[in-house]
């Protein structure tokens, strides 16, 4: 695991969050469970944060951010689905949102770049980032999710 998601998940440890850590293919994957989510409050994620293999690894961090939503959405409620998830995207601020093909599964899903310094550094602009997917994607929950 890179020392800045250690740190990630160390800082949110002490939040008490649902926390898991796995190396997935040679990729660590911090998962972590939040609840509260939405207008409602009652809204559950899943959010996983990985770094991301690339080539310029010197001078440059990138991080995935996927959140799932929503699970099991059928064939027959996906296409009014993604007219509203088109909406949703051109009003975003951060991310977007997806159906995974196959799945029915509804995502949001970012990709932050960071300048390669210091762990704590990037630790910091990692959580910083996971506080602003939180609040965009507990804005967007209830309209998604119903």
């Amino acid at each position: 695991m890179s020392s800045a998601l250690e740190i990630l998940r160390d800082r949110l440890a002490e939040d008490s969050l649902e926390l898991s850590y796995d190396n997935m293919d040679g990729t660590f994957v911090l998962r972590l469970v939040l609840d509260s989510i939405g207008e409602s409050e009652e809204g559950v994620i899943v959010t996983e944060v990985s770094e991301v293999p690339v080539e310029d690894q010197e001078k440059y961090g990138y991080y995935h951010f996927m959140s799932v939503l929503a699970d099991g959405i059928t064939d027959d409620v996906l296409s009014d689905k993604l007219v509203s998830l088109n909406d949703e995207n051109l009003e975003t601020l951060l991310g977007s949102y997806l159906v995974i093909p196959g799945s029915g599964t509804l995502v949001h899903k970012y990709v932050l770049r960071t300048a390669n310094e210091k762990a704590e550094e990037t630790a910091e602009d990692l959580y910083n980032c996971l506080v602003d997917i939180v609040a965009v994607v507990s804005n967007a929950y209830d309209r998604l999710t119903q």
